[in-house]
């Protein structure tokens, strides 16, 4: 049997089409899940237009952000079983017997491969997956309020886990899509202040969201300079703590020149390209520069009692929803920021 599917074919432009694909068959220690939702992330977008910096084993079905409910599993899964409502981590292969597998870091295991890029992901009616990435959804909560989960994660991972953040602290977000704006929401939780956000004017939707959120300060990057409104805000010595998620290296200069001497400097986004200015001040200002890159099962855990307890709010999210097949048309508007976030509808709940 075959099934419908967004496939990146080729490391060029828009190397991406809808195939028809075989559904994938059953193995060990896996579960089937009929898609429900599955949500364009911004590392997507980046493999859509061929600008990642990622290792991605073409042709692969994208998509790595979803919801859905277990159809079948293998004959050793023990914790899972058919008509379950889960979300998935993005891990989808790692050693298991390295020190960061047998640590619980297994995101950092040097084997691992990626839903959605090294594996075929979830941009399709039936994804295969592990039954350890897999996290059951509290029952009585609509699947649909979990899609976004995994860019939750990263965020949480940046902020509750790496962020040196105390009362009172100053934190500066770069870059205003999805896990800025929860970024900017974990610094609030954590009572930062002033918290500054920033955006481009073709973003304003977005950066507008950040102030319902908690951002203090919304400062549009190609209309003000940031590197002149820092002094005036605190105490003049710079941000205690610098996000930079924006998904383009040159941030990272902005982030070393606003950062206060002995801060810390977050890289959530990454991007391709070399880093042309100097690194010299992450000395002289003994700043710590640390990179966060993607997640664990405890912080998928932590994340999902967050959304269903409504600690972590998602209601100012307006997503953009979209069939399958119009995936095309949701890659495009969110590489000219015309959606934070778009979605793509596969097996909707009845």
């Amino acid at each position: 049997m075959t099934q419908r599917a967004v496939v990146q074919y080729a490391l060029k432009e828009r190397a991406v089409e809808m195939r028809e694909v075989p559904r994938p068959k059953m193995i060990k220690g896996h579960a089937l899940v009929k898609v429900s939702q599955v949500a364009i992330c911004g590392t997507d977008v980046h493999q859509y237009l061929n600008e990642h910096s990622w290792p991605v084993h073409v042709p692969v079905v994208l998509g790595h952000e979803f919801s859905g409910v277990v159809i079948d599993v293998a004959d050793d899964v023990t914790s899972f079983a058919p008509g379950d409502r889960v979300v998935c981590e993005s891990s989808s292969y790692i050693c298991g017997q390295c020190q960061y597998c047998r640590s619980g870091r297994y995101h950092l295991c040097p084997s691992r491969e990626r839903l959605g890029s090294m594996r075929d992901g979830a941009m399709t009616e039936i994804v295969r997956a592990p039954e350890r990435c897999l996290h059951r959804i509290p029952t009585g909560l609509p699947l649909e309020k979990f899609t976004f989960t995994e860019s939750c994660c990263i965020a949480y991972h940046a902020m509750a886990v790496h962020g040196h953040i105390r009362p009172g602290m100053s934190v500066a977000v770069l870059g205003c899509g999805f896990v800025g704006l929860m970024c900017v929401q974990f610094a609030k939780m954590q009572s930062a202040n002033p918290i500054i956000l920033t955006g481009i004017t073709s973003a304003k939707a977005r950066i507008e969201l950040g102030e319902i959120f908690g951002a203090t300060h919304l400062v549009l990057v190609d209309r003000e300079d940031l590197r002149h409104l820092i002094p005036k805000i605190g105490d003049g010595l710079g941000v205690h703590i610098v996000v930079d998620a924006s998904g383009k290296n040159i941030t990272l200069k902005d982030a070393i020149d606003i950062v206060r001497p002995g801060g810390q400097i977050l890289r959530v986004g990454w991007g391709p390209g070399a880093y042309n200015f100097s690194l010299d001040p992450l000395v002289h200002k003994e700043i710590h520069l640390q990179g966060v890159f993607s997640h664990n099962w405890e912080m998928w855990e932590a994340v999902i009692k967050m959304i269903a307890s409504g600690a972590l709010d998602l209601s100012p999210i307006r997503s953009y929803t979209l069939p399958l097949d119009r995936w095309q048309e949701g890659f495009e508007s969110m590489n000219d920021n015309r959606h934070l976030k778009v979605v793509l509808e596969v097996n909707p709940p009845a």
